[in-house]
């Protein structure tokens, strides 16, 4: 993905490298990308907290849509909802913030954060897009209303490290997976 300050992709149907974006100096990093259900946007956020959503309905003509600054400190991941409306990003600012999809790119929609909350390490959706899960420095896994800013609907604090990825099945809503950190 970086390489030679060029992001890209690999086309394996045309058994290619196919150039997002040219990077004439050193930018931070790509630390998370994601590709929506259907297709046709991929997203990356960097070691900077900077967005970036292409258009890739072409794949062999990917379109940058926008840039956004979305968090101040080290962007963590980037995913898209499942009705893929919008983008959630979580960062070390210990936030998790979630972003309109529009016609002319990415707006600010709402800002989720908790008190005791510390960096943000992933973030899943529901597969409704009405919820969020949010994976966390402080061990503790958190659920949001997507819909309603403030504090979480619930917490679930299980860990004694910091959980650093999440991963959630609705299989009649049954549960989720995370992974803490071990070191």
């Amino acid at each position: 993905w970086y390489q030679r300050r060029v992001r890209g992709y690999w086309d394996v149907r045309q058994d290619r490298e196919v150039e997002l974006h040219r990077n004439p100096t050193r930018e931070g990093g790509v630390q998370s990308i994601a590709v929506n259900n259907i297709a046709n946007q991929l997203c990356a956020i960097d070691n900077r907290g900077l967005l970036r959503l292409w258009d890739i309905t072409a794949l062999s003509e990917p379109r940058l849509v926008t840039e956004q600054q979305c968090h101040d400190n080290r962007g963590l991941k980037c995913t898209f909802s499942p009705d893929c409306s919008s983008i959630a990003t979580t960062s070390a600012d210990a936030t998790m913030r979630l972003w309109s999809i529009g016609e002319e790119g990415i707006s600010a929609s709402q800002t989720f954060s908790s008190p005791e909350q510390k960096w943000v390490w992933d973030a899943v959706f529901s597969t409704d897009s009405q919820f969020i899960f949010t994976a966390s420095s402080d061990g503790t896994v958190r659920l949001w209303d997507s819909q309603i800013p403030g504090l979480p609907k619930q917490e679930y604090a299980a860990h004694q490290k910091a959980v650093v990825s999440i991963a959630f099945w609705d299989r009649e809503a049954q549960g989720f997976y995370t992974e803490s950190d071990a070191s």
